[in-house]
């Protein structure tokens, strides 16, 4: 089927008091990797070979209200499966969520796996929490996920896309993503 079109109505992440942290400003201060390689960010357009990683804005994605991206390419050449970007390092505290919107770039046909890990201070890597299967023919999918498992803990958060076996056309998306801290909570 064709993708969907930028007409269908897709809401912000209207909860920008209670965010305490915007990855997409500090994309390039991630180191990213296709599990083989170290990628520059912003990755050279056309070079998709080993991966790329680049920012987006509303306009490049057809979307109807303002919002920063962050497209993560995995690589195209069939040698490695995915493609990672480890954050700074940040203490999660109690009532903090993983939030963003999972998308693909208009027009490609991408058929990807998103998820989230995370290094722990001693620089262990971990990958405990829910993965997220998106198709290209799917409308964006809201993420909104408790980051409790690591309260209190410093770690360095690791956004996760894995092709599903054909990487050709997966250009995917990380929409405005953010650590949230649910209101009321006090820590």
């Amino acid at each position: 089927p064709p993708p969907p079109t930028a007409t269908f109505a897709v809401s912000p992440l209207d909860d920008g008091t209670d965010t305490v942290y915007y990855f997409a400003p500090d994309a390039c201060k991630a180191k990213w990797t296709n599990n083989g390689q170290e990628l520059p960010c912003p990755g050279v357009r056309g070079q998709l070979e080993s991966g790329f990683v680049g920012l987006l804005t509303q306009t490049e994605l057809s979307l109807p209200y303002q919002a920063d991206a962050i497209l993560a390419v995995p690589s195209q050449d069939g040698r490695f499966l995915g493609i990672f970007g480890a954050f700074p390092a940040r203490k999660i505290e109690f009532g903090d969520f993983f939030r963003t919107q999972l998308y693909c770039m208009p027009e490609a046909k991408c058929d990807v796996t998103f998820s989230l890990g995370y290094y722990d201070e001693s620089g262990k890597f971990f990958d405990p929490f829910p993965a997220w299967p998106y198709n290209y023919a799917e409308l964006p999918h809201l993420v909104n996920f408790p980051l409790d498992l690591i309260a209190n803990q410093t770690v360095r958060l690791t956004l996760i896309v894995r092709d599903n076996g054909d990487p050709a056309g997966d250009y995917a998306v990380w929409v405005e993503p953010r650590i949230f801290r649910h209101p009321g909570i006090v820590t």
